[in-house]
């Protein structure tokens, strides 16, 4: 797994856009989340699913998503679809009309 994603997910969940404030913090995973070249491996995309939150994100879910399409081999796991996120939802969603 490469060392961005290692990163990313030691940072934690993607920060709120209602309750974060720290600039310092939303830049840098925006720019560790921007400097991972898809494709992803199974392996890193269902590690960073686990990063979504309940919001947008300052638009950084979007880009998640994204990425995690890239992988060709990803498929949601079913314990993350009983979970009821909203991004994962989505996913699952999009991934069933490819």
């Amino acid at each position: 797994m490469r060392r961005s994603v290692n990163e990313l997910i030691k940072m934690g969940p993607l920060p709120s856009s209602e309750e974060s404030s720290d600039i310092d913090f939303i830049q840098k995973y925006q720019n560790i989340l921007h400097s991972i070249q898809p494709p992803l491996s199974n392996e890193e995309a269902t590690k960073l699913i686990t990063l979504f939150g309940n919001d947008e994100s300052y638009g950084l879910a979007w880009s998640l998503l994204h990425l995690i399409e890239s992988s060709a081999d990803f498929s949601v796991d079913k314990q993350l679809l009983e979970n009821g996120n909203p991004w994962i939802q989505l996913l699952k969603k999009r991934t069933m009309n490819k």
